[in-house]
C-alpha cells in the first residue's frame, strides 16, 4: 500500500516533460525535477539553471509538500523569464510560481516553499541557504500597478528588488514586497508584512506586524536538517 501511495502521488508525466524540455540532456537525464499530485505549466518559455555540482534525482520536488495539511489544490508553473537553482529546493502543492519575461528568481541551497504560497516575480527575488516559508505566504517584487501622489505628481516604481538571507523562517500567511532585504539568521512572525530592508537590525532578530518592525532579538530557528531533533527533546526531558 505504502508503495501504490507513491507511484500514484508522483506526476510522471510533469517529471519527464519538464526535465526534458527545460534542461540540457545532461542534466535532464538525471531527473532532478520532481513533481508531485496536479500541476499545470501555464508558459514555459523563460529558462531554468541548475549551478550545482551534485546534481541528483528529485533535487528540486514541486506539488508535495504540505499535501497531507491540506486539500490538494493544482501547482502553476508560469515561467516567461529566468529561474536560476543553486541546490536542493522543495515546493509545496498549491503553490504559483510566476516569473515574468526579463526578471530573474534565484534560490540558493535548501530553500522550502510552502503549500498555497505565491511567488511572483517582475524584477529581481533572490533566496539565499536554508529558508523556510510556511504556508500561504506571499513574495511579491512587484505592486502590480503605479501610484502616482497627487501632491508631487511623481509616479511611484511599480517593481522592486527582494533579498532574503540565508538561515530565514517565514511563519505562515506572510507577505514580502518588493524592496524587503533580510540579513542571515532572521525569524518573521506569522501574518506580517515585510516592504523595507531590515539588514541593519542585530543578529538573530524577530519581526512581526503590519508593516513588520522588531519585536525580539538572540532568536534562533534550528532547521531539521542540520539538528538532531530527537536528542534536542530527550534534553528538554
Amino acid at each position: 500500500m505504502k508503495t501504490l501511495k507513491k507511484i500514484f502521488s508522483h506526476n510522471y508525466w510533469a517529471i519527464f516533460y519538464f526535465n526534458f524540455k527545460m534542461l540540457p540532456f545532461s542534466q535532464a537525464i538525471k531527473l532532478p525535477f520532481d513533481f508531485y499530485y496536479s500541476v499545470r505549466f501555464e508558459n514555459l518559455t523563460g529558462k531554468i539553471k541548475i549551478n550545482s555540482s551534485e546534481i541528483r534525482r528529485g533535487m528540486i520536488k514541486i506539488g508535495g509538500r504540505g499535501s497531507e495539511m491540506f486539500t490538494r489544490s493544482e501547482t502553476i508553473i508560469d515561467l516567461k523569464g529566468e529561474i536560476n537553482i543553486n541546490g536542493v529546493l522543495e515546493i509545496g502543492h498549491g503553490v504559483l510560481l510566476r516569473v515574468e519575461k526579463n526578471s530573474l528568481v534565484s534560490f540558493g541551497k535548501y530553500v522550502r516553499i510552502g503549500a498555497l504560497s505565491k511567488i511572483f516575480s517582475e524584477n529581481n527575488i533572490s533566496f539565499g541557504d536554508e529558508i523556510d516559508f510556511s504556508w500561504e505566504c506571499q513574495i511579491f517584487d512587484t505592486n502590480f500597478h503605479f501610484v502616482r501622489d497627487v501632491t508631487s505628481n511623481n509616479i511611484d516604481p511599480k517593481v522592486g528588488v527582494i533579498k532574503i538571507g540565508s538561515k530565514n523562517w517565514f511563519g505562515n500567511r506572510i507577505t514580502v514586497m518588493k524592496g524587503t532585504i533580510t540579513p542571515d539568521n532572521f525569524i518573521v512572525a506569522s501574518n506580517s508584512l515585510c516592504n523595507k530592508d531590515f539588514s541593519k537590525l542585530p543578529a538573530f532578530s524577530v519581526v512581526g506586524g503590519i508593516p513588520a518592525k522588531l519585536i525580539g532579538t538572540g532568536k534562533e530557528r534550528l532547521f531539521e536538517n542540520l539538528v538532531d531533533v530527537s536528542s534536542l527533546e530527550k534534553n528538554k526531558n
